[in-house]
């Protein structure tokens, strides 16, 4: 039985030993003929979810009977689980220590932020008085209106581009002009398949020099480091990069112990930021903030807080489309609460690297990371955990 050992995952091929599980979601990587290859998972009685073409993938629903003889195609490389991703958990300038001047109109105008999250509430300080939230894709629910049944996402979409309305401007994104292209691809407990996510990130790329996406928010995290899942991912912020286009990920969540950030965030092809405790007089790492290994890693690239950050509230009950009808989203009982985690961080960073591109739209990835470095502030904590440092904006937007 499944003879191409070479070409299935390990953890795959156990639970097919077991014979516990008689249908699974997977991830087929192909040479060619994609479309081939999906006739024989349809003639298998499977379903193909998705393709993400720059990665040569299909995802799809088999049975694992189907799996041995998929294994047999010569156009079939390798199969694995879809696995699951997680998300990772004072008003946004002042946590960070950092007014922008007032002096400097900036605000990320023209400029469209994608977020791959668990969607985003309609709430005010997105849609008045005009609607920023331009491109809403639900691959969880299908549902076509925006939504967020989690709240993650919608607090990630405040830090970048909140205008304040709500709070007579006190509680602002970063961008409060920034356009929002949100692509929710995890569900209301936090978990979104690979499949989605790359699927999300792909054509995030594709849409870019129509919508002028020019960063790209990704607050999530893997739990461990598959070299598969990651050059996946990494072959998709490779061609993000040579677009201009900067991609932004937390450090993770795992205990600031030395060599804890793993999987995606590792990439040299995207920016990794770390959380810091900005919430007494003296600035620490924030303990649930992964840290690069001190031998080896480049990562984090820069650091930002993301303890108790106001951002905006969501009803995580609302449901944007029912009965083939569109519903209108009720009033907050409270505009805005306070989140941790470092997907703030990830957030802020992107909010501020849509002000750099608003005032130097032409910049390349390496022309704004060494922008950031030159804005950086080192702290009193050890380099793996903030990188260069936290960033003062103000020393690079032009007078």
């Amino acid at each position: 039985m499944f003879s191409s050992t070479k070409k299935l995952d390990h953890n795959l091929k156990s639970l097919l030993a077991s014979s516990i599980i008689k249908e699974y979601r997977v991830l087929i990587k192909y040479r060619n003929f994609p479309d081939s290859i999906s006739k024989k998972i349809n003639s298998y009685r499977g379903t193909v979810i998705r393709r993400i073409e720059s990665c040569n993938i299909i995802c799809a629903q088999v049975k694992s009977k189907s799996i041995e003889l998929l294994l047999e195609y010569p156009e079939v490389q390798y199969i694995c689980l879809d696995q699951y991703l997680s998300l990772c958990g004072m008003s946004i300038p002042s946590a960070n220590r950092v007014r922008i001047s007032s002096k400097l109109p900036i605000y990320g105008r023209g400029i469209g932020v994608g977020v791959v999250d668990s969607g985003v509430y309609p709430h005010g300080d997105l849609t008045y008085p005009i609607n920023r939230i331009s491109t809403f894709v639900d691959l969880v629910n299908e549902l076509p209106y925006p939504y967020d049944d989690n709240g993650h996402g919608t607090c990630t979409c405040g830090i970048i581009a909140g205008n304040g309305l709500a709070s007579n401007k006190i509680y602002t994104g970063v961008a409060p002009e920034s356009n929002i292209h949100c692509f929710k691809a995890f569900d209301k407990l936090g978990k979104g398949y690979v499949s989605d996510v790359l699927f999300s990130l792909e054509d995030l790329i594709n849409i870019s020099e129509k919508y002028n996406i020019k960063v790209i928010c990704l607050p999530f995290e893997t739990l461990y480091y598959n070299k598969f899942i990651f050059t996946q991912f990494d072959t998709l912020l490779k061609k993000a990069r040579l677009k201009s286009i900067i991609c932004i990920l937390p450090s993770g969540s795992n205990k600031n112990i030395d060599g804890s950030i793993t999987g995606i965030a590792l990439s040299t092809n995207c920016i990794t930021v770390s959380g810091i405790d900005t919430t007494s007089s003296e600035i620490k790492s924030y303990a649930y903030s992964s840290c690069g290994s001190i031998k080896k890693d480049k990562k984090p690239d820069f650091c930002a807080a993301c303890v108790d950050v106001i951002s905006l509230n969501s009803n995580t009950s609302y449901i944007s489309y029912k009965n083939n009808s569109k519903m209108h989203a009720p009033k907050l009982d409270t505009s805005y609460k306070n989140f941790t985690g470092t997907s703030v961080s990830a957030a802020y960073i992107s909010g501020l690297c849509a002000l750099l591109f608003e005032q130097h739209p032409d910049f390349t990835f390496d022309d704004i990371l060494s922008l950031l470095k030159v804005a950086s502030i080192p702290l009193d904590i050890p380099r793996n955990q903030q990188g260069e440092g936290k960033i003062d904006i103000n020393k690079v937007l032009k007078q």
